[in-house]
């Protein structure tokens, strides 16, 4: 299977920088065009008492799309064509819409260990994915 429309998810965390390092690569290997997703989520019960999600979504869209058009950037300098889109709502939903909506070929996710409370509680976007999306996923483990 060759590879045309790689979507990867960024939410701007350390742990997506391995999926987005992957799917970059796999980009220029394969000269596909990489969306690069980001997902604006609703804090969630348990990221508030965490003491994440207290900053406005404005403010935590902005700070994505900063971050996302470095990295893009980073990436058309080695040659990628990449693209820069964000969305707001649940993620694997938004990936899988947005993935099927642009005949993405394959989604490039990462994965992060979360505690089995947690995981029950909120999900894991990438096994959501795996189990529900028509389109083939690429699972890149965090390296914790």
């Amino acid at each position: 299977m060759t590879f045309h429309t790689i979507l990867v998810g960024d939410n701007g965390t350390p742990e997506a920088e391995p999926a987005v390092a992957v799917a970059m690569s796999l980009g220029q290997q394969l000269k596909a065009k990489i969306i690069l997703l980001g997902v604006v989520a609703p804090p969630s019960a348990e990221s508030l008492a965490e003491g994440y999600g207290l900053t406005t979504v404005a403010a935590a869209r902005k700070r994505l799309e900063d971050h996302l058009q470095r990295t893009a950037q980073s990436g058309r300098q080695s040659g990628i064509n990449v693209v820069v889109e964000i969305m707001e709502g649940m993620p694997e939903a938004s990936i899988e819409e947005r993935a099927e909506h642009c005949g993405a070929d394959l989604i490039v996710v990462g994965h992060r260990h979360i505690g089995r409370m947690r995981t029950w509680l909120e999900g894991s976007t990438s096994e959501s994915l795996v189990r529900k999306c028509p389109v083939s996923v690429l699972v890149v483990p965090d390296g914790d």
